[in-house]
């Protein structure tokens, strides 16, 4: 119990209470009138000094900060293992769909370039451009290809580009000529095209083609 005028019974407030006048007296202005403004500043400064009785600083949360430290390793880490997660799936679904395309120095190939035109539909505007000669595999999903014109003596553009930009050529006079070959096999051996037992598509039925029709059974 504290009694009146005798502050040695409660000296470690009264102690502070001393310090805190102190502290307050160092910023308040000549009225006097801003020492609740600076209140909290001054009570900062206190509880992060050292203290001799105590010596470590009171105001401090080192365990909190070894949490935090421990807490965010383990959300790296647990990160670096969902998205490895993740990847292992995509290239999983990847991979049951893709084809693999493989192409030889000296192939011809049509490279995608997207090209936007004002006043020109996207989906109408042409989307490989070529011919272009592969002239090396830089890895498995890249290739190092030239602009292919044999009558041009301009130096050649090289390109790096990945290969789903690209789309092998087929040469238009040797695929007619493997065209007409299946045809004249298909007729030395006596076969044919099988019949669907439908009629041929000739086009939408229109009013005008409906009454041509009836005119004509």
């Amino acid at each position: 119990m504290t009694t009146a005028y005798h502050p040695q019974t409660n000296g470690l407030t009264e102690r502070f209470n001393k310090t805190l006048a102190d502290m307050l007296a160092m910023y308040v202005d000549v009225e006097q009138k801003t020492w609740d403004r600076i209140l909290p500043s001054v009570t900062f400064a206190y509880n992060t000094a050292r203290q001799d009785t105590t010596e470590p600083i009171e105001y401090t949360a080192p365990d909190f900060v070894a949490r935090l430290v421990t807490q965010a390793e383990e959300s790296c880490q647990l990160a670096r293992i969902r998205t490895l997660e993740e990847q292992e799936k995509d290239r999983r679904r990847y991979n049951s769909r893709h084809r693999v395309v493989l192409y030889q120095p000296g192939d011809l190939v049509w490279i995608y370039i997207p090209v936007h035109k004002v006043g020109r539909s996207e989906k109408l505007l042409k989307k490989y451009f070529g011919l272009y000669q592969v002239l090396r595999k830089l890895s498995d999903v890249t290739y190092q290809v030239h602009d292919f014109d044999p009558t041009s003596r301009r130096r050649k553009s090289k390109d790096i580009v990945h290969v789903l930009r690209m789309k092998p050529y087929y040469d238009p006079d040797l695929q007619a000529h493997f065209n007409d070959s299946v045809a004249s096999d298909d007729r030395r051996f006596g076969e044919s095209t099988p019949s669907t037992g439908r009629n041929d598509y000739t086009g939408p039925t229109t009013r005008s083609r409906s009454k041509a029709l009836k005119q004509t059974r």
